[in-house]
């Protein structure tokens, strides 16, 4: 049950702070940069525990037990390199879920869009100088990474504080 609250605690605090950097770096309104940032933390959830899944397999007895014991009680053990290599690896593979998923999601949208746009007339929309000047600057991965790292961040540290 700790595990599975944490998972909702965690999602909610990714999706509030990784909606907002969607918002303001790559101009969505606030309700759609909330459903981009749902969707995509939802997916990258789903991968990372199917990766869990997989590599527990591979860990010594040991391991897992350290490992089951911060998942499942919150017990702080020594942690072995293959842990910290396993947490670059969630970190990494998470952003990289997260990066094509949004990708994949606009990609989804753009579709539907144009099935749209047949039937509808179309509207002409202008970005405000400040808002091109940030387009410009950021890309879609590089906002993804920014926000990605920011909420990894927030994380960690919501974690630690939650073992003290």
């Amino acid at each position: 049950m700790r595990a599975v609250l944490s998972q909702i605690l965690i999602l909610w605090l990714a999706i509030a702070i990784e909606s907002w950097f969607f918002q303001k770096f790559l101009i969505l309104n606030p309700k759609t940069s909330v459903e981009y940032a749902a969707v995509i933390n939802l997916f990258s959830t789903c991968i990372g525990w199917l990766i869990f899944f997989i590599w527990e397999s591979f860990l010594s007895k040991n391991e897992l037990e350290l490992l089951m014991g911060y998942i499942l009680l919150g017990q702080w053990n020594p942690i072995s390199v293959l842990l910290i290599v396993g947490a670059f690896l969630i970190y990494t593979i998470s952003f990289l879920g997260k990066w094509k998923g949004l990708e994949i999601l606009q990609l989804l949208l753009q579709v539907n869009q144009k099935k749209l746009a047949v039937s509808a007339p179309k509207k002409s929309s202008t970005l405000g100088h400040r808002h091109k000047k940030f387009a410009q600057v950021f890309t879609q991965a590089g906002v993804v990474l920014i926000a990605h790292t920011c909420s990894h961040c927030a994380i960690l540290l919501v974690l630690y504080l939650e073992s003290k």
